[in-house]
């Protein structure tokens, strides 16, 4: 068990606590608009969710190997129009369902959460500082939820 002022500082999926970023590969199955999908990573997830899943390009997300190109592809102009309509007042609901999803459907990822006890965890990556993920915005969301993911596990 780790001591309660214990940081965690995690981003890639690297390392002891790697498993902890929406990176990690970790598959998720989840719902989309009436019709089960499986996506590679959280991150896979979160990206395709700025598209309807008539678009195209909610597949090609999901289709891509890597969840940063993922991520880059999405901030590519052509990624950047017709998006969801209500994706930027849903996103950390949608970041929260695909974490949720990843500790509910892959034990070994829910184990290794609990074994962080009550360390703070720390989304610490440059690229989260604009999206409020990251500590830099001084939210630390993605931290914040998973602590809170692991005390619902440890009940």
């Amino acid at each position: 068990m780790t001591d309660f002022l214990q940081e965690i500082r995690f981003c890639l999926p690297i390392g002891k606590y790697g498993f902890l970023s929406p990176y990690a590969p970790f598959p998720i199955k989840i719902t989309v608009e009436g019709k089960l999908y499986d996506f590679p990573t959280v991150e896979h997830y979160y990206q395709a969710m700025k598209f309807y899943a008539s678009d195209p390009r909610f597949q090609t997300v999901i289709n891509l190997k890597n969840p940063d190109e993922a991520r880059l592809l999405t901030k590519n102009p052509e990624y950047k129009i017709n998006r969801r309509k209500d994706f930027d007042k849903n996103k950390f609901a949608i970041m929260e369902q695909g974490l949720r999803a990843k500790f509910a459907q892959n034990p070994e990822a829910a184990e290794l959460l609990k074994q962080t006890g009550n360390a703070v965890l720390i989304k610490a990556c440059e690229v989260c500082y604009k999206c409020g993920f990251g500590e830099g915005s001084g939210k630390n969301y993605m931290g914040k939820t998973l602590m809170k993911i692991r005390q619902e596990l440890q009940k």
